[in-house]
């Protein structure tokens, strides 16, 4: 799980929509996203290591809050925490706890506007060296994430976003990396507009 963190930590995010991307899915989805303030639900998250032939699982529960703000609640097979925020990201477990300072190191916020970006449905917060493909999928909607210069920093090939038809929500990440493994998240139960205490995004 650690591993998985500092992959995602390391990944550099931009945006660029080329002509026939979708204007208008990416119109509508803006208009969407405006009202909504925070979504919530539940994830499954598989990872299958190619070299072994095996998947790895894991389950919990996750939020957002607009600006900026993601909590992944693991349950299953350890627990674990995972916050980020505008300034930090935050994992905790029953050892230890950990905090990244993000105006310190440029890849942690790019990961935290890259979460914002998947929740909250504002593709604009994603910085720009990575150009972004939308495809109209049955029954939903595929963006597909690369990098316009690949880099040995980046350890992804590519990211895939799924998001529903009619309410856009976010319902399937794959992280498609360099060693040819994969980590799927997929997300269920989605709620949105739910209040949050004001401590819930501290560690």
């Amino acid at each position: 799980m650690r591993k998985l963190l500092f992959c995602l930590i390391t990944l550099l995010f931009s945006t660029s929509f080329s002509p026939d991307s979708g204007e208008r899915f990416f119109s509508a989805l803006a208009l969407y996203s405006a009202e909504v303030k925070t979504v919530s639900g539940t994830f499954e998250q598989v990872k299958h290591i190619k070299v072994l032939n095996q998947s790895v699982y894991s389950s919990g529960h996750f939020y957002y809050s607009r600006p900026g703000k993601v909590r992944f609640d693991y349950s299953s097979p350890k627990t674990m925490t995972i916050i980020m925020t505008s300034s930090n990201i935050h994992i905790v477990s029953s050892q230890n706890a950990t905090t990244f300072d993000l105006d310190k190191q440029k890849g942690l916020a790019d990961l935290a506007k890259v979460m914002e970006a998947c929740m909250g449905g504002d593709f604009n917060s994603i910085p720009d060296t990575y150009r972004v493909n939308y495809t109209k999928i049955e029954r939903g909607h595929l963006l597909v994430i690369e990098p316009k210069v690949k880099t040995k920093v980046n350890p992804y090939n590519r990211i895939e976003l799924r998001l529903g038809e009619n309410d856009y929500a976010i319902e399937e990440l794959s992280l498609h990396e360099k060693s040819d493994d994969i980590t799927t998240y997929k997300f269920r139960g989605i709620s949105t507009n739910q209040r949050f205490a004001s401590t819930f995004f501290k560690p």
